[in-house]
């Protein structure tokens, strides 16, 4: 099963945030031990550096990259999966893209806690807990 990991999973993990990490470690290890395949939208790859480096600085920030890389597929993304999420019924433009990326390269699933903001999304959005 192919799983697109939304932005807020990947730091849940590498902030601790509580109560959230465990989950997103657990599906993380999902991929790791290839019971699943991950994606991740380009964005959040820019996305990931900035947050990661204001927290944890330059040098792990550059290494959780670098692992979130070798561990996780990045979708596609052209001039045309940004105008085609110009145009999806979700309201908030950086979840219609990701949406865009994950139909784009045929994804199952969109793993986020951010549940309601894909409650119109074309794929189905789960929590980390529930995959």
């Amino acid at each position: 099963m192919r799983v697109l990991i939304d932005t807020n999973v990947i730091l849940d993990l590498w902030l601790a945030r509580e109560p959230f990490w465990p989950d997103a470690a657990a599906l993380l290890a999902q991929v790791e031990n290839r019971k699943l395949e991950g994606w991740i939208c380009p964005t959040t790859v820019t996305t990931l550096h900035y947050l990661a480096k204001k927290e944890l600085g330059e040098a792990k920030a550059r290494k959780l990259i670098r692992d979130v890389l070798h561990l996780c597929q990045v979708g596609n993304m052209n001039e045309g999966i940004l105008l085609n999420a110009l145009d999806s019924q979700l309201k908030d433009y950086e979840d219609a893209v990701i949406e865009a990326i994950a139909v784009v390269n045929q994804i199952d699933l969109i793993a986020t806690r951010n549940l309601k903001d894909f409650r119109k999304s074309k794929i189905e959005a789960r929590e980390p807990a529930t995959i």
